[in-house]
């Protein structure tokens, strides 16, 4: 009896920590599955888009999803690779690691990228461009740790990808063939265009590069930290206020057909021609469209445009951005074409208003009702297609909408001066504020939440500063028109 006692008692001790139970308990504690994929003694890895960092096919487990579907649906809808889930090689504190075998032959280009590592063509991918940027084959020795989303957990990953099943891959120079017809005439103009101006001399590639590089730099979006204190410096907020709602019916027009036409740019057939990251897809090009809004802008504000000096400036300007962005293989010149014609006409319909004398333009684009509609807009259009871009242009539109209710009746304006002042305030807080998303990095929520952020808080800092400003010049005046 006692004997029998003793054995009960021992079961109950044990029964805590046996592996049925510890395995129950761990499972669920875990969050996330990824797949280790080896292919010709390489590892499958993603570039991911919001954090910017290197990381394995793999996420978040759904609701009533088991680990091993989570790990072949990431899988698939980061790199187009359809994987056949094995056993598990082993776990962290929140993520399971699976050893996935391709249900088909992996192809990838046979040119290394800058980090010694194998493109894989990966556009057909449902998340390319919205959590993907690229995937690669490279070898786990010449991965540095830090690019690694969790570096302390790169040792583990290397242990496990030492167990994983090898495969061979099918390697290939280019995929012109796998593109439409009409691509593959302006991929043929890029060989050639890049071939030519490598044969000038032995540094001009790298040159032209550079070059290109530094010129398309004024289509990024930082651009307008500086357009929009000098709009207001010389035109005054309410041009600013037509701008902004141009610049935002076109990006939004743009992006959604983007997503619609979904075509992708001139690198992702030929990587060795990517000569700058760029990502997603590429038509209508959406930088251009938004610089030809831009100039439309200006040039009929300033009544500029014609046979003279500035024209031919920003005409040499515009062609030479457009050339560099082919150059470097971002972008299509149909993308740009299509792109600046969708961008001038947003811009002219919204300028023809002016000439309307049944219709007050100020009025009409700093009433909430204009911005709550095309609030509501990118909502449903968020909801059509979740992406993390909508997100951001939900989120300006709340702000822009807020804005225009709080300063609805203020006209802001700003000297020589306080532009100066106020532009360098937005780019330290720019700065400041990628430096913070940085550090947040090995979260892809977070990092989802301040690149949400990043835009209306800078609107809101233009905003406050521009009015406190504008009330310190004119102390004993109201702000009213």
């Amino acid at each position: 009896m006692l004997r029998q006692l003793l054995l009960l008692i021992l079961c109950f001790i044990l029964l805590p920590v046996s592996p049925i139970s510890t395995a129950k308990a761990t499972a669920s504690e875990v969050k996330g599955a990824l797949c280790i994929v080896r292919a010709d003694d390489k590892l499958v890895l993603v570039h991911e888009v919001l954090t910017d960092k290197i990381s394995l096919p793999g996420g978040t487990i759904i609701d009533g999803e088991s680990p091993q579907v989570a790990a072949q649906r990431e899988t698939w809808e980061e790199t187009g690779i359809v994987v056949t889930v094995g056993e598990e090689l082993g776990r962290t504190d929140t993520a399971v690691f699976y050893d996935c075998i391709s249900d088909s032959d992996i192809i990838a280009f046979s040119m290394n990228n800058s980090l010694g590592g194998n493109e894989l063509p990966i556009w057909f991918a449902p998340h390319y461009g919205v959590e993907v940027a690229s995937a690669m084959l490279l070898s786990p020795s010449e991965l540095p740790s830090s690019l690694y989303r969790y570096p302390e957990q790169w040792p583990q990953v290397t242990q496990f990808f030492d167990q994983a099943t090898k495969q061979s891959v099918s390697y290939v120079t280019q995929l012109i063939e796998s593109a439409p017809s009409f691509r593959q005439v302006e991929l043929a103009w890029l060989i050639d265009l890049q071939s030519w101006v490598g044969a000038l001399s032995e540094t001009s590639y790298e040159v032209a590069s550079q070059l290109s590089k530094l010129v398309i730099d004024l289509t990024e979006p930082t651009v307008l930290l500086f357009l929009f204190p000098f709009a207001m410096m010389r035109f005054g907020s309410r041009f600013v206020y037509r701008l902004f709602f141009a610049i935002s019916a076109t990006s939004l027009m743009v992006l959604v057909a983007q997503q619609g036409f979904s075509l992708p740019r001139p690198h992702v057939y030929i990587p060795m021609m990517e000569l700058t990251h760029s990502f997603g897809f590429s038509f209508p090009s959406l930088p251009i469209a938004v610089w030809f809004c831009v100039l439309t802008f200006l040039f009929h504000r300033t009544q500029y445009f014609g046979l003279n000096g500035t024209t031919a400036v920003f005409v040499f300007i515009t062609l030479t951005v457009v050339l560099g962005k082919f150059f470097l293989g971002s972008a299509f010149i149909l993308d740009m074409l299509f792109g600046a014609l969708l961008g001038s006409l947003v811009a002219w319909h919204v300028l023809r208003l002016e000439t309307n004398q049944d219709v007050n333009v100020d009025q009409v684009l700093s009433s909430k009702g204009v911005w709550f509609v095309m609030t509501a807009a990118t909502a449903v259009i968020s909801v059509i297609w979740p992406l993390p871009v909508f997100g951001r242009w939900l989120a300006i539109l709340i702000t822009a909408s807020a804005l225009v209710m709080t300063f609805k009746e203020s006209k802001a304006h700003l000297d020589t001066r306080q532009m100066i002042f106020v532009t360098l305030a937005l780019l330290l807080v720019d700065q400041l504020y990628l430096y913070s998303a940085n550090i947040v990095s090995f979260s892809g929520l977070w990092s989802l939440v301040l690149s949400t952020l990043h835009y209306p808080l800078l609107m809101l800092l233009f905003m406050l500063l521009a009015r406190k400003l504008t009330c310190e010049n004119q102390p004993s005046k109201t702000l009213l028109d």
